[in-house]
């Protein structure tokens, strides 16, 4: 579902400092691969390639059969909206929108019918737990609570690709621990990609593997039972 191929990226300067180099990736549907690794690595600039909001400079990025890095920022921007979802740290959910109107929100950015976005929203907050709370505004909330309307919100439009962005730096472990279960539980039901930056190996652990990124590319690091 989701595939790097020899991908390089170099950040301008004098001079010039590369951080990819040939790097290859490939995460298979229902899989879900977190990547670990110091500050500074070039995780945040890995996701934001995968997502085509950055460039790269060599290589190749594709998301099923198709390849995704020569698109242009319009096409890029409708297949995100269509075929990727994302969770980030700082939830991003809309004050001003109810948790169903948060959720839908995805469906009704492609033209889906009211009633049928609605029907959605309300499945994917009964599968997160918050199917009671649909009508809530996100200000009764507490950080798990939104973090899971924020898994809702990625989800509903059955991506193809799930990128989460430090999705559990704001929480405490025991939230983090139940929310991550949560993300890769809808990732493998949804037969959907998932890439996963972390900071926390502990965190890290809970995914099909565990991918550290160096200066000289991607290492699996996956504990072996």
């Amino acid at each position: 579902m989701l595939e790097l191929r020899q991908v390089c990226k170099t950040l301008p300067g004098v001079p010039p400092r590369v951080l990819f180099d040939r790097l290859s990736l490939r995460v298979e549907a229902g899989e879900c691969v977190a990547i670990v690794g110091e500050s500074g690595v070039g995780k945040s600039t890995l996701l934001n390639c995968i997502a085509g909001l950055e460039p790269i400079d060599a290589g190749e990025i594709r998301v099923g059969p198709s390849r995704i890095d020569p698109l242009d920022d319009d096409a890029m921007a409708r297949l995100r909206r269509s075929h990727f979802g994302f969770v980030f740290q700082a939830f991003h959910i809309l004050p001003h929108l109810n948790l169903l109107q948060n959720v839908a929100l995805p469906l009704w950015l492609l033209d889906e019918a009211e009633g049928v976005a609605a029907s959605r929203a309300r499945t994917m907050l009964e599968r997160v737990g918050l199917g009671t709370r649909a009508e809530d505004p996100p200000q009764q909330l507490s950080g798990g609570e939104l973090q899971r309307v924020a898994i809702a919100r990625a989800l509903v439009h059955r991506p193809h690709l799930v990128l989460a962005d430090e999705p559990t730096g704001n929480l405490d472990p025991g939230r983090a621990t139940e929310v991550l279960d949560l993300l890769l539980g809808q990732i493998r039901d949804n037969r959907a990609a998932g890439v996963l930056v972390t900071h926390s190996r502990t965190a890290a652990a809970l995914a099909d593997r565990v991918l550290e990124l160096r200066a000289d590319g991607l290492h699996d690091i996956t504990a072996r039972p």
